[in-house]
């Protein structure tokens, strides 16, 4: 019966471990998002244009002279 046991605890310790790896690959798939959205956010902020039309328009109005 305490064969069982040791088998039972080292699986419980491997289950652990595989967990552990689960979460820091989670952490670093989502840090690689964040910096791909951050990344492609400061691509669009920087166009002369976006997808709104108004805002384009907008944006490429010349400023009425004073």
């Amino acid at each position: 019966m305490s064969e069982v046991k040791v088998k039972a605890n080292g699986l419980r310790n491997e289950l652990k471990e595989i967990r552990k790896s689960i979460d820091k690959l989670t952490n670093a798939i989502i840090e690689i998002h964040i910096a791909q959205t951050n990344t492609h956010n400061e691509v669009h902020n920087n166009n002369a244009c976006c997808n709104n039309d108004e805002l384009c328009k907008c944006k490429r109005k010349k400023p009425d002279k004073v």
